[in-house]
């Protein structure tokens, strides 16, 4: 996955000894930088630099002014954890409204809800595999409410879970607090990515030795096919089990992808700290595409 969790947990170090008793933190030796052909941004990506949120952005809501900002709507995300692996979100027929929000407040996330043609969804958090989500879609700071790890003045996320297609009237994030309410209504973008359809993947092939030398690269390759006539992008996330504890196992495939058009990503994976009960790794896949392969690992010991 991407790099800023590593940056993240170097300078917090008083974080990650809360979570965790054992292991190292930093990438496994040998660890090549995931797949990606630098995609265009799906609409209403988050800027890479960070800006003030807008004044426009910012509501009084129980006595205290929140900014809701840089709000998108993605058919897949991605998510970052601070210990441990993170991952790709993908279930069909479901979407994701993420966007940042600054306060000074203690806000809880069970106080956000996005709001659209008379239905109502909670906050989530999506993304499972690490210890505590720290980005998701791009978005820093861990949910709102989550334990603090970031400065006071740094923005925190609120993420939400819909139906996909949706095409209702007013889509919006609302704040309840303090017998006080706030609203922010999605940008164009977002409502246009949100009644749009998506694509739809299928696996072709997952090819990997049946078989790797402890220390020797694991070359892996990946096929999958976009089976509808909309064009959209690729998510998936392949996993190789390592003993460093708090390790980020996921390699991010991301690509854009023609209508009807096929996607092939190659990995070559580090072996050294591969964690082999009774000689056997998985490799595994998840995202757009779920798949797992059993692979032999012989040889030596597990690098400590």
């Amino acid at each position: 996955m991407p790099s800023t969790r590593r940056q993240f947990l170097t300078s917090s170090l008083g974080v990650a000894a809360a979570l965790a008793t054992a292991g190292c933190i930093g990438d496994s030796p040998g660890d090549d930088e995931s797949p990606t052909d630098s995609p265009e941004p799906p609409n209403g990506s988050p800027s890479e630099t960070e800006v003030p949120p807008p004044a426009s952005s910012e509501r009084t809501v129980g006595g205290d002014a929140v900014a809701v900002f840089d709000i998108v709507a993605e058919k897949a995300v991605t998510y970052e954890s601070i210990m441990g692996s993170g991952g790709v979100v993908a279930p069909a027929g479901r979407q994701f409204v993420v966007a940042s929000v600054r306060s000074d407040a203690e806000l809880e996330a069970d106080a956000f809800s996005l709001r659209a043609g008379g239905e109502t969804w909670a906050a989530v958090d999506p993304g499972d595999e690490g210890a505590q989500n720290y980005a998701v879609a791009g978005h820093e700071g861990g949910i709102v409410g989550s334990p603090e790890l970031v400065g006071d003045d740094e923005p925190r996320y609120v993420a939400f879970e819909l139906d996909s297609p949706l095409d209702a009237e007013d889509p919006r994030i609302v704040l309840e607090r303090g017998g006080e309410s706030g609203e922010w209504s999605l940008p164009e973008d977002a409502r246009e990515t949100l009644a749009a359809s998506a694509p739809s993947f299928e696996l072709d092939s997952l090819d990997a030795p049946d078989s790797v030398d402890r220390g020797e690269t694991l070359d892996v390759e990946l096929t999958a096919t976009n089976t509808t006539e909309t064009a959209g992008r690729f998510l998936a996330a392949v996993y190789w089990p390592t003993t460093i504890a708090d390790d980020d196992e996921s390699h991010l495939i991301e690509r854009e992808v023609d209508a009807g058009g096929t996607v092939t990503a190659s990995l070559s994976l580090d072996t050294e700290h591969t964690e082999a009960d009774d000689g056997t790794a998985t490799l595994r896949v998840a995202g757009h595409v779920d798949a797992e392969r059993e692979v032999t690992v012989v040889g030596g010991t597990t690098a400590t």
